[in-house]
């Protein structure tokens, strides 16, 4: 029953050509793209101050959580030794 199910349904087919993509590109006076390039940087520049306290307070939050845990990493060893004996 399963096999006929998988027999109906219709498969996927991908189809790889080496046609060249094409899109039409209008042509954009110098006023048009300094505008542009103003409202882009405008931007950036809204967008940047709104992440730069977003990133720092996660990084705040990934602190404390550090510090709240207790660190596995070294195995309860003194600082300086390692697996090998070494120094």
């Amino acid at each position: 029953m399963d096999k006929e199910k998988q027999d109906l349904e219709k498969p996927k087919t991908v189809y790889e050509t080496s046609e060249v993509i094409t899109k039409k590109v209008y042509k954009v006076s110098p006023e048009q793209k300094e505008e542009l390039d103003r409202l882009s940087t405008e931007r950036l520049e809204k967008l940047s101050e709104g992440a730069i306290p977003k990133i720092r307070e996660r990084y705040e939050q990934l602190i404390k959580l550090r510090q709240q845990q207790p660190n596995a990493d070294d195995g309860g060893k003194p600082p300086g030794d390692s697996a090998n004996g070494e120094r």
